[in-house]
């Protein structure tokens, strides 16, 4: 008799229209790092109408009753379902994006601020989106924000430079505050890479 292999976990909706989308949206960001596009798809993704969605949602529902059905059948044939293992670190450690993520979260670590562009987006984004009209991708949304912060002088940008400085500031002193605490800055490093400014 053959060894039981276990099915293999379909992916989301959100990781099928990446797959789809990922090439132009790293076109569009002008980037290739991967936790740059990552962060960029999720936002594309979270603004996308529920319309937009569901060719992708329904593939992934399809897929997740299939991989339901095989799923029944391996374990009815005696398989043992397996979680899937965290990858570890060298110094033995549970790793992963997410898992580091939760560590800092749960250690209280301060959470750093947005750029200059992230917070002039924050502000802008729905006058943006209606001057993109209803519809339309929430790529054409980033893409109009990119154009327009692109198109500012430095005195329009100020303000929102000025905000960000002062916001990265109170982070800077909340995390002193959290290193003298007996806060853990191992992984400080790494998110130190969030700080360029997007566009």
């Amino acid at each position: 008799m053959a060894d039981l292999v276990q099915p293999t976990k379909p992916p989301t909706g959100y990781w099928l229209w990446l797959s789809d989308k990922r090439s132009a949206l790293t076109k569009e960001l002008g980037k290739t790092k991967g936790s740059e596009v990552a962060k960029f798809a999720g936002e594309r993704w979270k603004a996308l109408s529920a319309a937009d969605k569901k060719p992708y949602e329904d593939k992934a529902a399809k897929a997740k009753k299939e991989y339901d059905s095989k799923m029944e059948e391996f374990l009815a044939a005696g398989g043992v379902k397996n979680k899937r293992k965290m990858k570890e670190s060298k110094d033995g450690k549970q790793g992963g994006k997410k898992a580091r993520a939760d560590a800092r979260a749960a250690s209280g670590m301060p959470k750093r601020p947005p750029s200059a562009y992230f917070q002039f987006m924050k502000e802008n984004q729905e006058a943006i989106r209606k001057e993109v009209g209803a519809g339309k991708p929430a790529s054409a949304v980033g893409a109009l924000g990119g154009q327009k912060w692109k198109a500012m002088t430095a005195a329009q940008k100020k303000p929102y430079e000025d905000k960000v400085a002062e916001l990265k500031a109170e982070y800077l002193k909340a995390l002193e505050e959290w290193k003298n605490t007996g806060g853990d800055d191992e992984d400080q490093d790494q998110d130190e890479d969030g700080d360029e400014e997007e566009q």
